[in-house]
């Protein structure tokens, strides 16, 4: 069944715009209606003379001040200072709260085992290559740094004997953390690169076993036993810390 011609088919067909069927249906609609063909061939004189004066303005190009870009930046500009203030109070709390979660996810730990081993590279990097003083007490004072040490630590502490990996002890000193104090050993040995030992309180992780990391230039081994942190350091060619850790973990658990 053809559905009847409605107004929507007639301002179609002015336009060109119905489907070959369908034009067909209406031409045969007009042809019973003339008054109404008459009107709608009036309404296409008007629209084929509206087109063409219009056409040269038409194939002009589109001015600078009308495109969409220049419309949404007057419309920013017009905005009030408020609106641009809030909008800006907003990104600012988007930026943050995602640099933020960029910077936890980044930046080395703040707290724990992750932490002692980060303040034991930072400390390496700084005494350890001082050919003139890495160190505030030398080995002749060993045990005056024990005992001056284990009062600024505020728990016991000893100087490991490496003798046995090939390493004597040249001195240490104590150190800065954002932890509070620490222990820095040195310890040197023919034709390798300085070792170190970083020791002090943990406030978390107070027994954790040995874990290996490296920051950039140096490596690390670091656990912790009875509340006192530990992180052995040297330079990322070294060879044999892991052992060497061992070995200091054994002598502080007999003491």
């Amino acid at each position: 069944m053809t559905a009847p011609v409605g107004e929507d088919d007639l301002t179609a067909w002015v336009d060109d715009r119905l489907a070959a069927e369908r034009r067909s249906v209406v031409e045969r609609y007009l042809t019973d209606h003339p008054e109404i063909a008459a009107r709608l061939r009036q309404q296409q004189d008007q629209r084929s003379a509206l087109r063409s004066l219009f056409a040269p303005i038409a194939a002009e190009p589109v001015p600078a001040t009308m495109r969409v870009e220049a419309i949404a930046e007057s419309r920013r500009r017009a905005r009030p200072a408020w609106f641009q203030a809030v909008a800006a109070a907003l990104l600012l709390a988007v930026g943050f709260g995602s640099g933020w979660g960029v910077r936890t996810r980044t930046m080395p730990p703040q707290a724990g085992i992750g932490a002692l081993a980060r303040e034991a590279g930072y400390s390496y990097r700084v005494y350890a290559f001082d050919e003139q003083r890495p160190a505030e007490m030398g080995a002749g004072e060993q045990r005056q740094l024990v005992s001056w040490a284990s009062r600024r630590i505020g728990s016991r502490v000893a100087v490991p004997d490496l003798a046995a990996a090939g390493y004597r002890f040249t001195g240490g000193r104590i150190v800065a953390t954002p932890h509070g104090p620490a222990l820095l050993l040195l310890y040197d040995r023919a034709g390798r690169a300085r070792l170190a030992v970083l020791s002090r309180p943990m406030d978390i992780d107070k027994d954790a076993s040995m874990v290996s990391t490296r920051y950039d230039d140096v490596q690390q081994v670091s656990w912790a036993d009875r509340g006192i942190g530990y992180s052995v350091v040297a330079p990322s060619a070294t060879t044999g810390l892991q052992p060497i850790a061992a070995a200091i973990r054994d002598q502080a658990a007999s003491t």
